[in-house]
């Protein structure tokens, strides 16, 4: 089934669980959900953001067809965190906008993903404002703990024709008594996009990547798994820069690509179920990330390009404990401890006269981030007919680089400190009331305190004496669980203090793009909402047809009391909050056939409102409608079969999407959403 039901794992399946995501009885259904990578094939959509948003119903925001930025809760960016296998992939250089860190990996390699509404700053830290996107990858186990020993591969094939373009991975495995591995090779090459009102003009780009998994067995209780994962996306174009937008006769830049993002992860995990003194479960683990990003820009008209690039080095070590302390008494807790070292560089080029100035890079020489933080969570079922979770963390970060006007080193530190309480009760048989109060929180980083960059065409300056931004969320949700369907639905409210924005310090000459800004904590944001989600058998518990609805509303405001001097007004205070998606949802009929020569087929239905509620920020977009954006729906239709017959493991996909060929913009991309398209798969396995 393509839509995911709710998060308990199904009879049979084998889920390597994290102590940190380890499911209290206080969550419901509204706050997460979990998708598999059958699940996320059956998509049939070509990167892993597209496959999330359609298998999950996350909003997605695309600036260009090499991105792909989730928004939990009306935030993105930098207030969303994304965790792979326990180790964050937000660093001290994550864009606070939207950015391409879910795209850079391959959903080849991808077991399952967890999608978690809300702040989540007790457990992970920092970034966990909207959410965070946990995804765990493929492995191998043991035959000693499998009972095959069996060498395997897969081959699989996507191909999709609104982008003419292609992917294939090939995977392949095998055990030991006390040792599994897993490799994983792919490549993809996506040609210019052909949306409902045309082909888009530069969004094609193409990229590769390799993924190893090696599992040890110890002992009993006792594993060792070490991961590689390689990928690196190649001319990738900043599509709204190089296609006029909303408000523009021509395109913002004649040049500007991505040329190269390459990014390298390498973990080493210890996990021990033995049982002790202190904790019943440990799970340490030990990374190095890797992440460069060579960048080309040229001005339109301009005679200079530009070459940049940014290297994020970065050493990690987390370690995570749980103990249970009597039947109904669990405690969690844990360290973890980031150092990320940041290189930056950039060379002006005179494109008629070949000469050479080299420049300061975006970010500061020297610049240099430490996080540390201790977490703890305590799950109480004693207190019938209640459930309670409770959770703190204290974080500290320092941070350090060289001022480019002085030469001096300029550094600085700031701490946070954050606690959570989820308190459930069952109020009837299958039903469940669940509030919860929870602080989040973002430490500004190397973006913010140490990187100058352009902003709608002026400069935007860095600032060391950033502080956290601050968030105090309260929800309130209903869970009802039966034999043949269950429905949550959540409402929230989230106040986000101190938030990270733009101060215009020098207006520049009248309309020439020259204005002079300054990152400042100046904003105060509310947001307000709710979700909803039903999932049902329709018939009853052997019927082959099922049924899924779910919606979301987000209601953001901006209060800012910045003045601008020209005018004497408050321009941005008491605005609506910028990039809130509209009123959206999605709905789909599945029918399990499970006989000859096909599966499964399935109707999805994705909608969304209009979008009028625009920020100042909004309107200054070229990205947004400045009269808004309109409301769309789509319907895709999805069948999948075996090939050479059940046991086989081989199968085949076709997708047939967006019917209807709707000419529509997802709210706050960079380009037309995908025309009408086919998509057909193929996965071979042994």
């Amino acid at each position: 089934m393509l839509l995911p039901q709710i998060s308990t794992p199904q009879t049979g399946e084998t889920i390597v669980e994290s102590v940190r995501s380890h499911q209290v009885a206080t969550e419901t259904s509204a706050d997460i959900v979990v998708v598999s990578a059958e699940e996320l094939a059956a998509t049939g959509e070509r990167s892993l953001p597209r496959q999330l948003a359609k298998a999950a119903g996350v909003w997605l925001q695309e600036t260009n067809l090499g991105g792909g930025s989730p928004i939990l809760q009306g935030m993105s960016g930098a207030q969303v965190l994304l965790v792979v296998d326990g180790v964050r992939m937000n660093d001290a250089t994550t864009r606070n906008g939207v950015n391409q860190m879910l795209n850079g990996i391959d959903p080849a390699a991808v077991e399952r993903i967890e999608v978690v509404r809300g702040p989540r700053s007790v457990l992970y830290g920092s970034d966990a404002l909207g959410g965070a996107v946990l995804v765990w990858t493929k492995r191998r186990a043991p035959a000693a703990k499998s009972g095959d020993a069996g060498l395997h591969g897969a081959l699989d094939s996507t191909y999709q024709s609104v982008t003419e373009g292609y992917s294939g991975a090939l995977t392949v495995s095998g055990a030991f008594e006390d040792h599994g591995w897993l490799a994983v090779g792919g490549y993809h090459n996506w040609n210019e996009l052909e949306a409902g009102s045309g082909e888009v003009q530069n969004t094609a780009y193409h990229g590769e990547s390799y993924f190893g998994s090696w599992v040890s067995q110890l002992g009993e209780g006792r594993t060792l798994r070490a991961t590689t994962s390689i990928t690196r996306d190649f001319d990738v174009p900043r599509t709204d820069r190089l296609n006029p937008g909303f408000g523009q006769t021509q395109p913002s830049n004649a040049e500007f690509e991505y040329a190269v993002q390459d990014r390298q992860r390498f973990v080493l995990a210890y996990e021990d179920r033995h049982g002790g003194a202190f904790a019943d479960v440990v799970q340490a683990r030990a990374s190095f990330r890797y992440y460069n990003e060579d960048r080309i820009q040229r001005a339109l008209g301009s005679q200079s390009l530009r070459r940049e690039h940014d290297t994020t080095n970065t050493v990690g070590l987390g370690i995570d404990l749980q103990k249970a302390l009597g039947e109904h008494h669990v405690l969690t807790y844990g360290v973890d401890v980031d150092y990320d070292d940041v290189d930056s560089g950039r060379v002006d080029e005179n494109i008629v006269s070949g000469a050479i100035t080299p420049k300061v890079g975006s970010f500061a020489p020297g610049s240099r981030f430490t996080s540390t933080g201790v977490f703890v969570q305590d799950e109480l079922t004693s207190f019938e007919p209640f459930d309670v979770t409770l959770g703190a963390r204290y974080s500290h970060y320092a941070f350090g680089f060289e001022d480019v006007n002085t030469g001096a080193d300029e550094d600085g530190d700031f701490g946070a400190l954050s606690g959570s309480l989820a308190v459930g009760r069952e109020v009837a048989d299958g039903v469940r009331v669940v509030g919860t109060l929870a602080q989040g929180f973002r430490a500004p980083n190397l973006s913010e305190l140490a990187r100058d960059a352009t902003f709608f065409g002026g400069t935007e300056l860095a600032n060391p004496d950033l502080d956290p931004e601050k968030s105090l969320y309260a929800e309130l949700a209903l869970e009802t669980r039966k034999s043949t369907w269950n429905a949550s639905v959540a409402l929230f409210h989230d106040n986000v203090s101190d938030a990270v924005g733009s101060r215009l310090i020098n207006a520049g000459g009248p309309g020439l793009g020259d204005e002079t800004y300054l990152r400042d904590n100046v904003n105060t944001v509310e947001i307000w909402g709710a979700f909803a989600r039903w999932v049902t058998q329709v018939g009853g518990a052997e019927s082959r047809w099922s049924t899924e609805f779910a919606a979301e509303y987000t209601h953001g405001q901006q209060y800012d009391d910045f003045v601008d001097p020209s005018t004497g007004d408050e321009p941005f205070n008491d605005q609506p909050a910028q990039r809130i998606p509209p009123f959206h949802g999605w709905v789909g009929l599945t029918y399990d056939v499970d006989r000859g020569p096909w599966d499964w087929a399935e109707l999805t239905c994705q909608w969304a409102f209009d979008q009028n509620r625009l920020s100042p920020q909004d309107l200054a977009d070229p990205r947004i409608d400045p009269d808004g954006t309109d409301g769309w729906a789509t319907l895709d239709l999805d069948i999948g079969g075996p090939l050479g017959g059940p046991s086989s493991g081989s199968t085949w996909t076709l997708g047939l999407h967006n019917l209807f060929d709707e000419d529509y913009r997802v709210h706050g991309s960079g380009f037309d959403a995908p025309g009408f398209g086919v998509v057909v798969g193929v996965r071979v396995s042994r």
